[in-house]
């Protein structure tokens, strides 16, 4: 009795071995983001050091981005998997040059461009940037979509002088006064504020969004090529990465999600991080998302072409592009 139980244990232990053994490792899987590791994308370092990706069988390297330009570029050569960038210059690529790229799933689904001001100098709504100074770096969309802002508001466009300057310049001017207003995404407010607080001054936030901007803002994308021949990766990466937005973006994990983040990436500030995931959540889980309406990342047509129309107008593109061509739901988990 004993020699069968024994030769059967060992029977079971080399079934678990060989299956062990057959286990495919897991998949290398190159994510680019648009810009550096800032507060806005703990949801995909969560998804990293919780081991989601892991589970759904991928090996993720999260990369700094130099501008959402230069990462849908770099994912079109195929020097990445997906990657993160502003729908705006996702229409430009398709619409100026038909780089064959798309979007997968939506992340900001408002734009977060905001006109930073000093408390106390008399500007508190769009109307009152009439006649300011404001500073700008080349290329800026904030400057692409201003007159948008400008008619919403009800004033003239071309009344404001703006000062080209180097980004890291920008907050300096502002809070110094050298400048009345400077573009930032409103997730850098409270970077902005520190800063802002160490020489004595509060700063006031003018949103685009709040003047009636409804655009899709971040968006993930991926190749068409990768969607057409590779969709399983793509798909267990969104699988993994909502569930790190409904976790890093509840309020009660935003500090987590940026201790997180900071584990990865130790030169970011905790203030800053923790306080541009609160922004950041804002506009990731918006009003659609959170009633049930919408699913988390996906997109909805009406607002993809109101979108597109509104960049192909405002940054002069080649031609309209159908959203079909911009964007697909397929591949998301869920989609209502």
């Amino acid at each position: 009795m004993i020699k069968r139980l024994g030769v059967a244990f060992v029977l079971l232990l080399s079934i678990v071995t060989l299956a062990a053994g057959q286990q495919k490792p897991p998949r290398p899987f190159t994510f680019i983001l648009d810009f550096l590791p800032y507060g806005e994308y703990t949801p995909y370092f969560t998804a990293l050091d919780k081991g989601w990706y892991r589970e759904e069988g991928l090996d993720v390297k999260i990369l700094r981005g130099a501008g959402s330009g230069d990462t849908v570029k770099r994912i079109a050569v195929g020097q990445g998997d997906a990657g993160s960038a502003d729908f705006s210059a996702l229409t430009g690529a398709r619409a100026n040059e038909d780089i064959k790229v798309r979007a997968i799933g939506a992340y900001f689904r408002r734009p977060p461009h905001s006109i930073f001001v000093r408390e106390g100098a008399g500007i508190n709504s769009p109307k009152d940037l009439e006649g300011k100074t404001l500073s700008i770096t080349p290329g800026n969309s904030h400057l692409i979509l201003f007159p948008l802002l400008a008619k919403l508001a009800g004033f003239r466009a071309d009344s404001v002088k703006w000062v080209t300057m180097d980004g890291a310049a920008m907050g300096p001017a502002l809070i110094t006064g050298r400048v009345d207003g400077a573009p930032f995404f409103a997730n850098h407010e409270a970077r902005l504020q520190k800063q802002a607080k160490t020489q004595g001054v509060s700063l006031k936030r003018i949103s685009y969004a709040d003047a009636g901007f409804d655009m899709y803002s971040l968006v993930i994308f991926a190749r068409e090529e990768s969607i057409a021949k590779e969709a399983e990766p793509l798909r267990a990466f969104l699988r993994s990465t909502i569930r790190g937005m409904k976790y890093a973006f509840a309020k009660d994990h935003l500090d987590e999600g940026a201790r997180i983040l900071l584990k990865y990436n130790p030169e970011v500030d905790f203030d800053a991080a923790a306080g541009a995931a609160a922004v950041a959540s804002r506009y990731a889980m918006t009003e659609e998302v959170t009633s049930g309406r919408v699913a988390v990342g996906q997109f909805e047509p009406a607002r993809v072409d109101r979108s597109r129309d509104v960049y192909t107008e405002y940054m002069q593109l080649k031609r309209r592009v159908s959203g079909a061509d911009l964007v697909t739901n397929d591949l998301l988990p869920e989609r209502k």
